[in-house]
């Protein structure tokens, strides 16, 4: 190995000396704010481009969720990612506007958008409508929808131009493009015509089922050469957004008595904090053992059988994984479940313009004690009786749409005892479903490196896990979108013992900073978040994909029942911290 002249050496002892919050902004950075320049300098003015025009940065990112270094080689995963993360009417899309309320297109050539198709995507909350030829409108309520929409669009049409070009070298290509074939009457043909393996393969055609003779034939027929489209966008754009959304929130609660009431906001799922409390598994123990038995995936079978001989109160959650399937074929016992809910003093919303965000209102002194999962203690139920405290539980939002919603939330809960987040990372070490419990993280947005008081620790889930394994103490990467991260910055993290991935710690942990710490509003670096006396925050992370192994990535199929015990470690853990909070005086 050649000698190190004494410029590199300095330069290399400079890094080392140099603050770790700083230094990391070196590992891995600068290719992803140069995708991000290409696109975002032209939302504040408007825009518009062919979507091809940022694969070249899309390329060069290097991203450690799609797989580039082969241009030939399909990349199955990324094109699965941004598929369920895009609406079913992608194959006919040629031009994509984004836009952050449905009014901003009354002054764009489009006009009006009110008469369109709304549409959806299978994984992403967002506001989407179709002209039923050609044309997309989708409404985004913060960077991180942008950061999470553009990468997903590129990754979708390179992959799908990978996917045209293999059905092009191919005889039965132009038969589908034709109408002389249909991919539904010749699928080994086909699988082997596109290289792909037999998971890849019935992955996709799950994903587009609907319309699989259809979509495939667009494939066959051309190459993907989208037109991008950006309304003006400004900062103010998203905090009006997230202010209506508490508007419409507090309106639907409207005679609740909440003025004044000591408030616990929890971003998380909208089912497991109220299926804690609803006691509806319990009643009706027998009736989803047997439709778990009769209609769901033998994995579950097989666990309700081990748990069962175990003994462990962890069988429990699998009830909650089959009420679902339950409710579908008895839709009777849906109103069942909802009374139960009711009288446990738990108020639902459906999904609230513009974050579309469903948002559960729970009353601590209309708890129902013998309702609760046994794995639940109430202290003193005549104190839990008395407190005036509410949990407001709400879908949490993507990435830097969670600093829009909670940098309003002080003004409009003026008793604001604590923010629990539930979310989910990769994570470097363990296994699909294990715990992370983040004591710091590194924000990309603000360009700190947050050390919070988290309230949850390893001691407060242990009690509740069975199979999955918990990490204290840990250090998250907050970054700016699934995409948006590249290998060199997995392992310069991974040697500085980051050991996380996600996108909505830092925002949030910026919001409580903006909200309790203004005087350090500006400050970037090494950043000790100093919270109110009696202001709780607990942060927990599942592991929902492991960077060094992508197959057992999300990317490839949902956790199952593989994340179920973790979702409920972390939502007992939660609701335990605030029922104990509730039965003392004043909480």
């Amino acid at each position: 190995m050649a000698a190190l002249g004494a410029g590199a050496v300095l330069k290399r002892l400079a890094n080392l000396l140099m603050p770790e919050e700083r230094r990391l902004d070196m590992y891995g950075g600068d290719s992803v704010h140069q995708y991000l320049a290409s696109y975002r300098k032209m939302g504040r003015d408007g825009c518009a481009m062919r979507l091809a025009e940022l694969e070249t940065a899309h390329y060069q990112m290097d991203s450690s969720l799609h797989h580039l270094a082969d241009p030939e080689q399909l990349c199955t995963s990324a094109l699965l990612y941004a598929a369920s993360r895009l609406p079913l009417c992608m194959p006919q899309v040629k031009t994509v506007a984004l836009a952050a309320q449905q009014a901003a297109f009354a002054n764009h050539p489009w006009g009006s958008i009110a008469g369109w198709q709304q549409v959806s995507a299978d994984k992403r909350r967002r506001r989407a409508f179709f002209d039923g030829r050609e044309r997309l409108a989708m409404l985004v309520s913060s960077l991180s929808d942008i950061d999470d929409l553009i990468p997903s669009l590129c990754a979708y049409q390179i992959e799908w131009n990978k996917l045209h070009q293999r059905l092009a070298r191919s005889p039965l290509g132009p038969a589908l493009a034709g109408g002389r074939e249909r991919a539904s009457a010749v699928g080994q043909e086909l699988r082997r015509a596109l290289g792909l393996g037999r998971p890849d393969y019935e992955a996709l055609a799950q994903l587009w089922g609907n319309g699989w003779d259809d979509k495939l034939a667009a494939v066959a027929t051309g190459p993907k050469d989208m037109e991008l489209l950006m309304l003006p966008l400004t900062p103010e754009d998203f905090d009006a957004a997230a202010q209506r959304w508490w508007q419409k929130l507090l309106k639907l609660f409207q005679g609740m008595d909440l003025d004044g009431r000591p408030v616990y906001l929890v971003t998380s799922n909208n089912h497991s904090l109220t299926n804690l409390m609803s006691g509806f598994a319990g009643r009706h123990q027998a009736a989803l053992a047997s439709h778990g038995h009769e209609r769901l995936e033998p994995e579950w079978a097989e666990a309700y059988r081990r748990l069962s001989a175990e003994k462990t109160p962890a069988l429990r959650n699998l009830l909650y994984l089959a009420q679902d399937g339950l409710l579908a074929s008895e839709p009777g016992l849906a109103a069942v479940k909802a009374e139960m809910e009711n009288e446990a003093g738990v108020r639902r919303t459906g999904q609230v313009p513009p974050l579309l965000a469903e948002t559960q209102l729970i009353e601590l002194n209309k708890i129902l004690p013998g309702r609760l999962d046994p794995r639940l203690r109430v202290s003193d139920p005549a104190a839990l009786a008395r407190s005036r405290a509410v949990v407001f539980n709400t879908d949490y939002p993507l990435g830097f749409g969670a600093y829009h919603l909670l940098r309003s939330a002080g003004a409009y809960l003026p008793d604001w005892r604590g923010l629990f987040v539930l979310g989910k990372s990769a994570a470097m070490i363990g296994r699909l479903g294990d715990v992370m419990i983040p004591t710091q993280v590194r924000d990309v947005h603000s360009a700190r490196l947050f050390e919070l008081p988290n309230c949850m620790n390893a001691r407060r889930l242990v009690r509740y896990v069975h199979d999955a394994a918990v990490f204290d103490d840990q250090r998250s990467l907050t970054v700016h979108g699934t995409f948006l991260h590249s290998w060199d910055t997995v392992r310069r993290l991974h040697q500085a013992d980051f050991t996380g991935i996600e996108m909505e710690a830092g925002p949030c942990l910026a919001a409580l900073a903006d909200q309790f710490m203004p005087q350090i509003a500006c400050q970037g670096g090494l950043v000790r978040l100093a919270l109110p006396q009696g202001f709780s925050l607990g942060i927990l992370h599942y592991t929902s994909d492991t960077p060094y192994n992508l197959r057992a990535s999300l990317l490839s199929k949902p956790l199952g029942i593989t994340g179920l015990e973790s979702t409920y470690t972390c939502s007992l853990a939660i609701l335990q911290y605030i029922l104990e909070r509730a039965c003392i005086p004043g909480g």
